[in-house]
């Protein structure tokens, strides 16, 4: 009787979310405050300024990047299993060449004429999180003082077994201004608690980077031949499909039923959905899959 209750619950919540999209398009926000930098973006460690536009989107995060040199020559190192980001330029090269003119009497004669032909360049780069040895020299904004919420203990009990049944680290105590999961440190980091406004926020984020880890093999097993899907690629929207409905469907099994928190996931669901072309299909196979990571989650059988 209990299994059919949480199938039915699962269901519930992939109806729900369809229902809600059906009504028009939810605009989304980012639930946590930001990490109070007096940088802002993408800064280049050493010089300090900021990467170009087109840099920024391609390094996906905002800090201090540092090269591999650079890291060197301050005494520190990469972490273990960390692969290098790469940023882009133009270097100009200057080619000679021959071209026929005339000249002032007319005739036609060779000159040499530099011709400067632009050539796309890149080269490898670190963030600082991703360095050990290196401190930052970021200045902190003054921080507004904290938000006082309190933990939600069933949700809190169901992180805590899963992360230490699977020896997963996880990072919540530091103010951050991302929230992810990596697989080459199996490592899940989200915003402080006091970060958010909304209490039920911080758990829908949390439980959809928690969802992220389950791709790992011996898990759920959704990554493809090890690999990690391109950035808006379609298996990366499925998976960011898969994640929110899973954090969903977690939401719904702790008791947490914050109408805000809910259409925010269901705003992140038609973003993807959108990638996607609006596949109708897709939401039912990440349906399948969400529930599947959620009971893994819940340690059920």
């Amino acid at each position: 009787m209990k299994n059919q209750e949480s199938r039915n619950v699962y269901q519930m919540v992939t109806d729900r979310v369809i229902e809600q999209m059906q009504q028009g398009i939810i605009p989304w926000h980012q639930p946590w405050t930001g990490a109070g930098l007096l940088e802002g973006g993408a800064i280049n460690y050493v010089s300090r300024k900021p990467y170009s536009l087109l840099n920024q989107f391609l390094l996906g995060k905002d800090g201090e990047w540092l090269t591999f040199k650079q890291i060197q020559e301050r005494g520190g190192k990469i972490k273990k299993g960390v692969k290098a980001h790469f940023v882009v330029f133009y270097q100009m090269n200057v080619k000679q060449e021959t071209v026929k003119v005339k000249n002032e009497q007319g005739e036609i004669e060779e000159r040499t004429k530099e011709k400067c032909i632009p050539v796309l360049r890149y080269y490898n780069v670190f963030h600082i999180d991703e360095c050990e040895g290196i401190e930052s020299k970021v200045q902190q904004v003054e921080q507004q003082p904290e938000n006082q919420l309190h933990p939600i203990e069933r949700a809190e009990q169901v992180i805590n077994s899963y992360v230490e049944r699977e020896n997963l680290k996880f990072n919540n105590q530091s103010i951050s201004g991302d929230a992810y999961y990596s697989p080459m440190r199996d490592e899940v980091v989200v915003p402080k608690l006091s970060q958010y406004q909304i209490v039920e926020e911080y758990y829908s984020t949390t439980f959809h980077e928690l969802t992220h880890s389950t791709m790992k093999e011996g898990r759920c097993n959704r990554r493809q031949d090890g690999s990690i899907a391109a950035f808006g690629g379609e298996d990366y929207s499925r998976e960011e499909l898969v994640a929110e409905l899973g954090s969903a469907m977690l939401c719904k099994q702790v008791g947490i039923d914050c109408e805000k928190a809910f259409k925010n996931s269901v705003a992140y669901i038609q973003s993807w959905m959108k990638a996607l072309k609006n596949d109708n299909k897709a939401i039912v196979w990440a349906a399948a899959r969400a529930e599947k990571a959620a009971k893994y989650i819940m340690g059920e059988q």
